[in-house]
């Protein structure tokens, strides 16, 4: 139980802090993610009720959804009005790294996967996307159209 509690006490210090729910019923992987990127991207995190976009990178303003996993996926938007200006999908590891599995625009992973594979998409609400499909969109990406790492050399 002393666990449960420390547990408890931490998701409330990260939520005073960061001004994010971190809560323990499915939200929290994504706080947690969300927090991770805007610490190592240098993005200003908007109010968690914003439509589209989780965060806006500092350096030049672009709009950014962050998605998270510990899983084997990750969930890109369904609807051309969802789809975000900047993708950023980060899978956290055990020892609290992230691993960039694609930065760039949304609209490459429309035009480049969704749309050529006619993709099927849960519910009108979401595709699901693998660890893999996602690394080697990424690699296709160009450096100028990727969110910059805080200690990258631009």
């Amino acid at each position: 139980m002393q666990e449960i509690k420390q547990l408890l006490s931490i998701t409330k210090t990260l939520k005073e802090k960061y001004k994010r729910s971190f809560s323990l019923d499915g939200r929290l992987v994504g706080d947690i993610g969300e927090v991770l990127a805007a610490e190592k991207y240098g993005l200003e995190l908007l109010s968690e009720n914003a439509f589209k976009h989780d965060a806006k990178e500092i350096a030049t303003c672009r709009m950014v959804q962050i998605k998270s996993s510990f899983k084997n996926n990750s969930y890109f938007p369904f609807g051309e009005d969802k789809i975000p200006d900047y993708f950023l999908s980060i899978n956290i590891l055990e020892n609290g790294d992230i691993e960039e599995l694609f930065n760039g625009p949304g609209t490459y992973i429309l035009e480049h996967y969704i749309k050529p594979r006619k993709l099927k998409h849960y519910k009108n609400t979401y595709y699901t996307l693998s660890k893999g499909v996602l690394r080697e969109l990424n690699k296709e990406v160009l450096e100028k159209d990727k969110i910059k790492l805080l200690n990258q050399v631009i």
